[in-house]
């Protein structure tokens, strides 16, 4: 077998450190391929194509997104500027792994010329056939963890049936729609709804900013918030149809029911309803999927005059947020005069790869905590600006999904593939100004502790316009948040699911298989 032996024993090495998922029948056939008497000829030309095919299966059994991924996605891949390319190379390169891995190799090919390593292979492929694979032992570990603190007694889902439960999930969201008043005069409020890339509480807790005065000034805030996508198109798509229950990511494309529409809706109950970006919408089509899969009246607006702040992923031009949304705002607010405006505004500033002027030798993961709390200072004065002109307005903060910048043991940082609830677990809630009573500084928020998504989200802020200033009510509003109804956590991309119920969360793959893991708290 001479060096491939000792590419078999440097990944023992990495299966035992959890680093990859050993796929033992397709190993045991490259060594028998390997090891086997064949004529020369053929021996030599084996080892030539064992190389590719080595290098093959080391990819498929680490963490990494499939090629095939890759290549589906090559339109969007392809406008990446070639410092975020770079970037995010880097994140799948681990220096200490390679180091260590160097010097094993130097160890073992000492070694080569005094023991005979392809029979210590054998043994070794024999061993790790008897005994569960390291991840599956932390996986049996933590599900075990998570059955002794189930204080609810609820056991796990059999395999087998949760097609039939995510089935019957999907078809009781489908009958759900969430009514906003039609022709009831004008609405007593204006409306503003953030739409905020990369944001999630487990990106918070690393920003540090989980108690940031902004975050603070929420009347309402939903604990367990699930935006169900871990891109942003899909995000905005579910938000922009929140007047319906939570459907497959594949319903939200070629024109939902008029019903479901929120902007929609949201005109018809007497607002003038606004999409604002604070970048250009081209990359991947975001700003056509709104129109055309949203039944917007326009092109979502952007502010050209406003500074540029920082440089997209793509290089594209990304401006203050500050700047946007202020100039805007006023801007309408005047032109309205005491008409209602209903706001959408979609930030990019907290996207991977973004590339702040004079920093840009720094990776997008270490500017992520400066560039957030760049965000919570500019929307803070944003609404210390609505607070001065007196115009009674609610703010509906709603993140499309996290950055994953701390990854985790399924993903390096910065990757969104499998969408776990560490990703779309974000910070949504409502704030009230200007209503006339204000909540005390050291009194808390109304909180919502089960399970919510996007039509639980503007079921408040139905609730606002169908009962009046008294809903404001600390009391009231306690009211509301206790009559929403729970939701199964469910969260998609295009390629897989993931479903969580208690302690346990399910993962589906694009072939439509499901795997056990421990759920995310």
């Amino acid at each position: 077998m001479g060096a491939w032996s000792i590419y078999f024993l440097l990944k023992f090495g990495l299966h035992l450190s959890g680093l990859i998922e050993l796929a033992l029948l397709a190993n045991v056939a490259l060594a028998l391929l390997l090891s086997w008497p064949w004529p020369g000829g053929l021996h030599r030309l084996l080892r030539w194509l064992a190389v590719p095919a080595g290098a093959a299966l080391l990819y498929r059994e680490s963490p990494w997104p499939p090629l095939s991924r890759l290549w589906d996605n090559w339109q969007a891949v392809s406008d990446f500027s070639l410092a975020y390319l770079f970037e995010l190379g880097t994140r799948f390169v681990n220096a200490p792994m390679l180091a260590a891995l160097l010097v094993a190799g130097v160890v073992l090919s000492g070694l080569a010329t005094r023991l005979r390593l392809s029979t210590w292979v054998f043994v070794g492929l024999a061993v790790f056939a008897l005994l569960p694979s390291p991840a599956q032992r932390a996986r049996d570990e933590q599900l075990a963890q998570a059955v002794s603190v189930d204080g609810a007694g609820m056991g796990p889902i059999d395999l087998e049936r949760l097609d039939l439960t995510l089935q019957a999930f999907h078809d009781g969201e489908r009958a759900k729609t969430l009514k906003f008043p039609v022709d009831a005069g004008p609405p007593p409020f204006d409306l503003v709804i953030l739409s905020v890339c990369s944001l999630s509480w487990d990106d918070l807790d690393h920003a540090k900013l989980t108690d940031a005065p902004f975050m603070r000034r929420f009347d309402v805030v939903f604990d367990r918030f699930n935006s169900g996508a871990t891109y942003s198109g899909p995000a905005v798509l579910r938000l922009l149809h929140a007047n319906c229950g939570q459907v497959p990511q594949s319903e939200l494309y070629g024109g939902a029911r008029g019903e479901c529409l929120l902007m929609r809706s949201l005109e018809q109950a007497g607002y003038q309803p606004a999409v604002l970006l604070n970048h250009d919408g081209r990359f991947d089509g975001f700003a056509d999927t709104l129109k055309r899969d949203s039944a917007l009246p326009s092109l979502p607006e952007q502010v050209l005059d406003a500074p540029v702040a920082m440089n997209g992923f793509d290089g594209s031009a990304i401006r203050d947020d500050g700047e946007v949304l202020g100039r805007w705002w006023r801007a309408r607010a005047e032109a309205a005069g005491p008409g209602r405006l209903a706001l959408l505004y979609n930030t990019i500033s907290l996207h991977d790869g973004n590339r702040v002027p004079g920093i840009a030798s720094i990776s997008s993961l270490d500017t992520y905590a400066p560039r957030a709390r760049k965000l919570f200072a500019d929307l803070e004065r944003f609404v210390d600006g609505i607070e001065r002109s007196g115009r009674p307005t609610v703010v509906v903060l709603a993140p499309e999904h996290g950055a994953a910048v701390r990854g985790d043991a399924q993903q390096v940082a910065g990757l969104r593939e499998l969408p776990t609830r560490v990703i779309t677990h974000v910070p949504a809630g409502v704030m009230l100004l200007n209503f006339g009573v204000k909540r005390a500084a050291d009194a808390p928020p109304v909180h919502v502790t089960q399970n919510a998504s996007y039509q639980s989200l503007f079921a408040v802020v139905a609730g606002l316009l169908h009962g009046g200033p008294e809903v404001t009510q600390p009391e009231r509003l306690v009211e509301l948040g206790m009559a929403l109804p729970p939701i199964e956590w469910v969260s998609e991309n295009d390629r897989h699911i993931y479903l969580q119920r208690g302690p346990y969360g399910y993962l589906r793959t694009p072939e439509g298989r499901w795997s056990l893991m421990t759920a995310q708290p």
